[in-house]
């Protein structure tokens, strides 16, 4: 009989032990992309929640910031490489990703570098040579998700292997704040990348 309970308690601490090694792994698996995707808690507080986030999907810095220079040399963009599935349970999960280099939208950091309490938020999807703002394939929720901020990206690691959007200014939405953004592509016309182009 004292075998038996020694031998129930080594297979109980073996059982443990397993345990424990398997949640220390899916922790570690939870931060190992290098971006980590999130809706927020007011968004996943439904039990029913699911929120596909497909491949594809453009996370940029905010830009209401205004488009003074220093804004403009601070923005930057990544974009998923993989699709993954956010719930209630599991509101943020790990994302593969590249950085997005547009030069009618001042996103020029081929890498972009994490940096404390940086957020990136969805914007829209890559499509075709630009990007699709109003991401009229998605479904109604992920569309209101994304308007409404509650999608967002943090960066873990350095996001490089840029995708070079070649959008124009008529590919930008009208914001109707009046801005002329021909002094944008003028100044875009300059760079090398550009140049090379046309």
């Amino acid at each position: 009989m004292h075998n038996a309970t020694y031998g129930r308690t080594a297979l109980l601490f073996a059982l443990c032990a397993a345990l424990g090694w398997t949640h220390d792994a899916a922790q570690a698996q939870a931060v190992d992309g290098p971006t980590t995707v999130c809706i927020t808690a007011q968004a996943a507080q439904q039990p029913q929640t699911l929120v596909v986030v497909p491949s594809g999907t453009v996370f940029a810095t905010d830009d209401t910031a205004g488009h003074t220079p220093q804004a403009q040399a601070q923005a930057q963009a990544v974009v998923t490489t993989e699709t993954i599935t956010l719930t209630h349970m599991q509101p943020c999960m790990a994302a593969d990703a590249s950085s997005v280099v547009s030069h009618t939208r001042h996103w020029l950091h081929e890498k972009v570098r994490p940096h404390n309490g940086q957020v990136l938020h969805a914007v829209g999807e890559v499509s075709g040579n630009g990007v699709d703002t109003g991401m009229e394939d998605e479904d109604t929720s992920l569309r209101d998700l994304v308007r409404s901020g509650a999608l967002s990206l943090s960066i873990n690691r350095t996001v490089q292997d840029p995708v070079f959007l070649q959008e124009s200014d008529a590919d930008l939405p009208d914001t109707g704040d009046g801005v002329d953004t021909s002094a944008s592509r003028d100044a875009a016309s300059d760079l090398p990348s550009q140049r090379h182009a046309h």
